[in-house]
């Protein structure tokens, strides 16, 4: 009975002691979201991203929330490559702590992340993760926040881009407005009103946006009634309102035009100016989105005139975005207008601001690049040491409970020596469990960062178009990223590359990333294969093929590296220097795909593999059905044994428009 009560003693200590600790952890926390805030509100997104970076080594703030803290102020840098890495971070470390984690960060880096997609014009992308972050909120019952209603919008603005609409232009959208009422009609508060005024903008434009002017009138009509009803409001702002009425009449205006409603446009317009927003040099360029679509060329112009003092008070934009974006528009509208020394004078601008814009984007892709590379090397380290300290408080507890059961039995029956005896066997039968389990935990961590490596940067979408058609597969083997084929198009010109490393493991996973990376880079700029590939790392097997898509004229380079199959009436590997005719098929794979084998041991091999290639073409020479044909032939040759590396292969047809 004595021992019994020491023991609930014991226990109540250690719960006491864990309770200090939660509500000492929740103290820092809060201080911790408090100089994030500042930092935020001070614009200092350099110091914001130091702070989240030290605030998540000491543990005053989850990974979740220290990732969108990251995420966002690269965004506020223009690091867009870095904000997408960590938000995706953020939510695959929520997804890790379950019902546990940080709700509020997983919104708020679903939401960013979604509209940084959408932006980009990557609705599927958007789609893909939106809507399962959105069924998580409303399964956990945290769907009442802004970020939430957001993310609905978000989901809308991608159903749209991609055609998914009907009469409500996306299901997203109405759900998104209805929350908005409901939040308004529960709070009746500043923040919910420009909320939903917030929404409603991002609703209205995306519709422009698409060209459903009849749709995006009926937004427009909806945000001009809450705006009307916020004006209500005695504590309402008068330069925020008369901004939103600005906007509001421009949108009419746009959407007026688009209908060819010409004067209705025109008193929208007419409307827009007489707010004091549209005095602003900020206020004279968004009049112009009006001008330039009803032909008004010179007074587009001469709002153009506005444009340095606009970017005088500081662009969030790079060089480039602001020369695509801002002096290009700047350019047409004079040159349209017939003044042609005002044109060549913003020509002269942009030319000398070219240099500087390519350096600095090179500069920034270079930047982002390896803080990327960085940033998953660091991300492995803490899963280690995560693993570590998760293995050490389980031995802690094991040995604590070890001892009080020896305690026990040496209390209970003194019988030191056999217990002794029997202590020595279960060390050495747990040190034997203990060495077999390390070397199956570096195996299947050596496969989760292989993973995590060739996923951050691995392209979402092969390109679309009508004079050549691809498709790409890979099958992921025992140890991930070891060979990758990748394509893109410019200036009419299809890049494609593929390679292998020469080492293994996750080292050959974070080589293939990153020469994967290079080759986008790299074809960037480049037109020469033999320049592209001199820019890949010396420790991968590479090969590139620039296709001139107008006269299908095709150039080749390879560094230690087999040559793609190309296909007709038979099948032959391609030479430095081609001439495609319409129909032809190229194939690129990795060593993969050779190195297949079957229950024997016996190899895939290049002649069953150049057999397997032909006959799938005669079946069907899409780029899909293919490499479909030519899986079943891997597939019904391995015979459900388990392969090494990945396969991974792409089928390139060129059809000349």
């Amino acid at each position: 009975m004595k021992q019994r009560k020491l023991w609930m003693l014991a226990m109540i200590m250690i719960l006491f002691t864990m309770a200090c600790g939660n509500g000492d952890r929740k103290e820092q926390s809060a201080q911790a979201e408090k100089l994030l805030e500042n930092a935020q509100k001070a614009k200092e997104y350099e110091k914001l991203l130091q702070l989240a970076d030290s605030l998540e080594k000491t543990g005053e703030l989850t990974a979740e929330k220290a990732y969108y803290w990251l995420g966002y102020a690269s965004d506020r840098l223009n690091k867009k490559r870095m904000a997408e890495f960590y938000w995706k971070a953020s939510l695959e470390a929520a997804a890790k702590e379950g019902k546990e984690a940080d709700m509020d960060a997983f919104a708020k880096s679903a939401s960013r992340l979604a509209n940084l997609q959408t932006v980009r014009g990557d609705y599927e992308a958007g789609l893909k993760g939106a809507i399962p972050a959105a069924a998580k909120l409303e399964e956990l019952q945290c769907d009442t926040t802004s970020d939430y209603v957001n993310l609905l919008i978000y989901i809308g603005c991608c159903q749209a881009g991609l055609g998914q609409t009907s009469d409500s232009t996306g299901d997203g959208f109405e759900r998104a407005y209805q929350k908005h009422l409901e939040n308004i009609e529960k709070n009746r508060s500043d923040a919910a009103y420009k909320d939903a005024i917030a929404g409603l903008i991002n609703i209205s434009y995306a519709c422009l946006t698409i060209k459903k002017y009849k749709e995006a009138l009926k937004w427009i009509d909806r945000f001009g009634e809450l705006l009307k009803e916020y004006e209500q409001r005695p504590d309402n702002f008068a330069n925020y309102s008369d901004k939103q009425v600005a906007r509001f009449n421009i949108y009419q205006a746009l959407a007026y035009e688009g209908m060819g409603n010409k004067d209705e446009a025109a008193k929208a317009f007419e409307s827009f100016l007489t707010t004091q927003y549209s005095k602003t040099p900020e206020g004279r360029i968004t009049a112009n989105e009006y001008l330039m679509a009803a032909q008004r060329w010179g007074e587009a112009a001469d709002n153009y005139r506005s444009l340095d003092a606009l970017l005088g008070e500081g662009s969030t934009n790079t060089m480039m975005d602001d020369i695509e974006n801002l002096l290009l528009k700047k350019y047409q509208a004079n040159l349209i207008a017939g003044r042609m020394d005002s044109a060549m004078a913003v020509s002269k601008a942009i030319s000398d601001l070219l240099g500087p814009a390519f350096k600095q984007t090179r500069q920034l892709d270079k930047e982002e690049q390896a803080t990327i590379v960085a940033n998953v090397e660091k991300m492995s380290e803490q899963q280690t040491e995560l693993e570590r300290k998760s293995r050490i408080s389980w031995y802690a507890l094991i040995g604590v409970l070890l001892l009080c059961f020896v305690g026990y039995i040496l209390y209970r029956r003194y019988v030191g020596h056999q217990l002794l005896v029997a202590h020595r066997q279960l060390k050495e039968a747990y040190k034997e469990v203990e060495n077999n389990t390390a070397t199956k935990e570096r195996t299947a961590l050596e496969q989760q960062i292989a993973g995590s490596i060739q996923q951050a940067l691995t392209p979402t979408a092969l390109p679309k178009r009508k004079d050549v058609q691809t498709f790409a597969i890979v099958k992921p083997g025992k140890m991930q990223g070891s060979g990758f084929c990748d394509c893109l198009i410019r200036d009419e010109k299809f890049f494609f590359s593929a390679g292998d490393a020469t080492c293994k493991g996750a080292q050959a996973s974070a080589l293939t990333a990153i020469t994967k990376a290079q080759f986008r880079m790299a074809a960037a700029y480049e037109d020469d294969p033999e320049r592209i590939i001199a820019a890949l790392d010396k420790g991968m097997k590479c090969f590139v093929g620039v296709l001139d898509l107008k006269s299908g004229s095709l150039k080749t380079s390879q560094e230690n590296y087999h040559l793609p199959l190309i296909m007709g009436m038979d099948v032959r590997r391609l030479t430095d220097e081609e001439h495609l005719e319409p129909g032809s098929l190229i194939l690129l794979y990795t060593d993969g795909l050779t190195d297949v084998i079957n229950v024997e041991r016996k190899k895939f091999g290049e002649k069953r593999m150049m057999g397997a290639a032909l006959q799938a073409m005669k079946l069907d020479a899409q780029p899909e059905p293919f490499i479909g044909n030519m899986m079943e032939a891997v597939d019904r040759y391995a015979g459900g044994m388990e392969q090494d590396d990945d396969i991974s292969m792409l089928a390139i047809r060129y059809t000349k428009g």
